[in-house]
């Protein structure tokens, strides 16, 4: 009977040290997934702003010496609502030979469109695949965006990863990311190392992370193939 109740207390025991900690991780959670989704919003909106050079409102504050930019987060909804354009591609439904390449895309990803005064200036769309670099369980987010000839990059945009600070995590760079602007995606973008760039679809790697440069010269590159194949079908 001695035997039995020491049992029941240690599996009483290893029940409660187990459910403490749980119940702590799940009340984080739910108290924190709100802000998580509102910070990947607007990072989003932002993203896609910032690629088409379309202001939006924000402030210069400083924190013990530290500058920091706050941003309007009401007004990069705002702005984002009424410049950008948001289908699904099993939505757009078309003629063959339309005037217009979007409407040749078939299924498969959300676009991001930019019309002014009119004229489509460019669409994007995010492409998620697994790291390449420390992390390689964890997921590469981008956003990439292609002016209205659907080659010609507008802009990149790293919305989540978790590569290693100081190497692959340098992708975020502003440096890095220029690189991309106006470079063509036909027929396959080249991330070169050791080398200066001399193609129109070449831009350099980041220094001392091949394995993170590979890895976004491919998902890009894969990103790009698909979007380019649906094209296709669709204008069969």
């Amino acid at each position: 009977m001695n035997e039995f109740k020491i049992i029941l207390i240690r599996v009483f025991s290893i029940t409660l040290i187990t459910a403490i900690p749980c119940a702590i991780l799940l009340s984080l959670y739910f108290v924190t997934s709100e802000k998580i989704a509102e910070y990947h919003e607007i990072k989003l909106k932002r993203s896609v702003l910032d690629i088409f050079a379309i202001p939006y409102h924000s402030k210069e504050k400083q924190f013990f010496g530290i500058k920091q930019m706050k941003i309007d987060k009401e007004d990069v909804r705002k702005v984002f609502s009424e410049n950008i354009s948001r289908k699904n591609t099993s939505d757009i439904h078309s003629p063959k030979q339309s005037a217009d390449p979007l409407k040749m895309y078939k299924k498969g990803k959300e676009l991001f469109l930019y019309y002014k005064e009119g004229s489509l200036e460019g669409v994007g769309f995010i492409t998620t695949k697994l790291g390449y670099g420390f992390n390689k369980a964890a997921d590469i987010s981008l956003f990439i965006c292609v002016g209205p000839d659907l080659e010609t990059i507008k802009g990149i945009e790293v919305l989540d990863h978790t590569e290693t600070p100081g190497l692959g995590g340098r992708m975020t760079e502003n440096k890095f990311k220029k690189q991309f602007v106006g470079k063509k995606l036909r027929p396959r973008l080249l991330l070169v190392r050791g080398r200066k760039t001399v193609g129109p679809n070449e831009v350099h790697a980041i220094t001392g992370a091949s394995y993170t440069s590979k890895g976004m010269e491919k998902i890009i590159n894969e990103a790009m193939k698909t979007f380019w194949q649906e094209m296709e079908a669709k204008s069969l």
